[in-house]
């Protein structure tokens, strides 16, 4: 769905994209993870056509994005705030999408919940609101690539869970997905694919158990006496509220079930892990 080889941007002399090269397959959710400043946003927006690139190679559904509305037809773009006239209506800006789709929004707009909104302004709306409405101009145009930049940044933990939900429902009827967020955690749970980028260079590409492999007998273990189970232990470190210990995980947990210690949840590694490796931080 996206390809990219060697992609380069370079303002003034400052290169912002160092040759990135990364690939979307097609009928995945791949996230695009990296530290402020790392060359997301930039990369969104050559992907999506809405800048031009210095010099590489890039590819949308076969098609060079740049210059070129018919990527539009099958490519939708969420971002953290709609990009449009403020004192337009909800109804408004969505019939309007709909009539150049040529498609009647109002099973989305009864879908998503928005009916009771319609006359309200966009300037208006709640950032969960805003984000609904983003998904049902996204979704008139019936896209096979959704691309979303830090789509979840301004809403609750509610709002947030309902957008991953939307996610996944969609990713079940084919679409694919190209997000970028800072909340890994929620992303972990939806995500098939991955691709970190620091300094304008890809350090990783590849699916999530790729990247959250790491080296054996790492463990982390939420329990309910950490103070007592460290010294069952004999080692380990606490981190948060997990303790992180090498060892052989059934050993592990065996121990700690012997001096009556709950272990509560197990896990070897997470994305935000993964971030932190893949970014030397």
């Amino acid at each position: 769905m996206i390809l990219a080889e060697n992609l380069t941007k370079v303002y003034g002399k400052r290169p912002v994209l160092d040759s990135l090269s990364f690939r979307v397959e097609k009928g995945s959710i791949t996230g695009f993870i990296g530290p402020n400043g790392a060359g997301k946003t930039t990369t969104i927006k050559i992907v999506t056509g809405l800048l031009k690139r210095t010099s590489g190679k890039v590819e949308v559904m076969g098609m060079d994005p740049w210059n070129n509305p018919r990527i539009y037809e099958k490519v939708a773009i969420i971002f953290t705030s709609i990009y449009h006239p403020q004192e337009v209506k909800v109804k408004e800006y969505l019939h309007d999408v709909g009539r150049v789709y040529e498609r009647d929004p109002r099973d989305l707009i009864e879908e998503f919940g928005l009916t009771p909104h319609l006359d309200k302004r966009l300037s208006q709306l709640s950032s969960g609101l805003a984000q609904r409405v983003q998904l049902v101009s996204a979704l008139i145009r019936d896209p096979d690539l959704i691309v979303a930049d830090e789509p979840t940044a301004n809403l609750d933990p509610k709002a947030r869970l309902e957008f991953y939900d939307v996610v996944g429902r969609l990713h079940r009827k084919g679409v694919t997905f190209f997000i970028s967020s800072h909340i890994l955690s929620e992303l972990e749970k939806v995500i098939t694919h991955v691709v970190f980028i620091n300094r304008g260079r890809v350090t990783f590409s590849g699916t999530i158990n790729q990247a959250l492999k790491v080296e054996e007998g790492e463990i982390y273990l939420l329990v309910d006496d950490p103070e007592r189970a460290l010294q069952v232990l004999g080692k380990g470190v606490l981190e948060g509220g997990y303790i992180k210990v090498f060892g052989n995980l059934r050993e592990v947990v065996d121990l700690l079930d012997e001096h009556g210690i709950n272990v509560i949840t197990v896990r070897r590694s997470s994305l935000d892990e993964a971030f932190k490796r893949f970014s030397n931080i």
